[in-house]
């Protein structure tokens, strides 16, 4: 989920650099990575858009002597064609009588030579279009592992429930093939999600990841100093770590990084549940867990009419899209939301 500080940092800088040439019409973008196709080759795409835009397809390939066709068809009918160089630029537009009904992509090798490199597709799909407009987010994914609308409609619920200021920093949410990982941040602005899990996993591996972008983004010196003495003081004692939500692993002794992000995403799973835990735990003489969370709250806390406030969450069960609940509460004398008056749960 993480790697070394250093690392994130280093892939951070190349990575915003591409993220720059996002255009603003996005909504979500299919990705054909290291590409090769030899003379007469094609490349043969079914997508379909589910929400009115424009569709956008763009060709980042060499050498640039060689010549490509690109094709785009509406069911049989075809809409784009159109021959020239590598770098060429489709586009069409989806209209409200063209959405659900699926689109055809042809780009086929005129040339003598093998041509080589990466290219996108950019096309309107429900709730990723509302991720674009409200949020500038890129929302990508490679050739093979797809995000469907109940995707978006995730990670859209989950970008509305954190407060705005933690997502600032944030370009694009990238989906590609699976591996060992759940998620994978890369600092200042990207996430990765190797392969798709389902409902309540996929919305806390997103929270998890995101609880990355917050400790990297959103920390002042004096809460990465604090976080950090936390996790030396913490040890090897379970007693110490939240267990994570997705999977009840001890994930979080990991390293600093994944613990702050295990206790963030424990902390939206269910708030109560896993602060009344550490609670417990502090009066069995194990602070620490206690501690942490009391560093998680910083970030979530917020002023309603003069009074400071603080969010707590809860994530539901619901299949396949669980409904995330936020509120918003008064802390008590001891600096920890009061959970004992009404709560007004807000769906997202």
């Amino acid at each position: 989920m993480t790697r070394t500080r250093l690392m994130h940092v280093l892939l951070g800088v190349i990575l915003a650099l591409g993220i720059l040439l996002v255009p603003a019409k996005a909504t979500i973008t299919v990705r054909f990575s290291d590409i090769s196709l030899r003379p007469e080759e094609k490349i043969d795409y079914d997508f379909t858009p589910t929400t009115t835009g424009e569709i956008v397809f763009k060709l980042a390939l060499r050498p640039t002597t060689a010549a490509l066709r690109v094709q785009l068809f509406l069911e049989k009918t075809l809409i784009v064609d159109q021959s020239g160089p590598v770098t060429q630029t489709a586009k069409a537009e989806v209209s409200e009588e063209q959405v659900g009904r699926p689109w055809r992509l042809v780009v086929t090798n005129l040339s003598s030579q093998t041509v080589e490199g990466r290219l996108e597709l950019t096309y309107p799909r429900r709730f990723c279009k509302e991720i674009s407009a409200q949020y500038r987010i890129k929302v990508s994914y490679e050739v093979g592992t797809e995000l469907e609308d109940l995707h978006c409609q995730q990670l859209y619920g989950v970008l509305r429930s954190l407060p705005a200021e933690h997502l600032k920093r944030l370009r694009e949410i990238r989906a590609r093939e699976p591996d060992f990982l759940y998620g994978q941040y890369f600092p200042p602005s990207l996430i990765e999600l190797p392969g798709l899990r389902a409902s309540r996993t996929f919305t806390l591996v997103v929270y998890h990841e995101l609880g990355h972008l917050v400790h990297f983004t959103r920390s002042t010196a004096d809460q990465e100093a604090r976080w950090e003495k936390l996790f030396s003081e913490s040890g090897r004692d379970p007693d110490n770590f939240v267990r994570d939500p997705i999977d009840r692993s001890l994930y979080a002794m990991t390293n600093q990084y994944e613990d702050f992000a295990v206790t963030f995403s424990a902390y939206i799973a269910d708030s109560q549940l896993f602060m009344n835990d550490a609670l417990t735990r502090s009066q069995r003489s194990k602070p620490l867990l206690l501690q942490k969370f009391k560093v998680i709250l910083e970030y979530f806390r917020h002023q309603v009419d003069g009074q400071t406030k603080v969010y707590i969450y809860r994530v539901g069960t619901e299949v396949p899209i669980p409904t995330v609940y936020r509120a918003s509460v008064p802390l008590t004398p001891d600096d920890l939301p009061d959970f004992t008056g009404p709560i007004a749960w807000e769906p997202f």
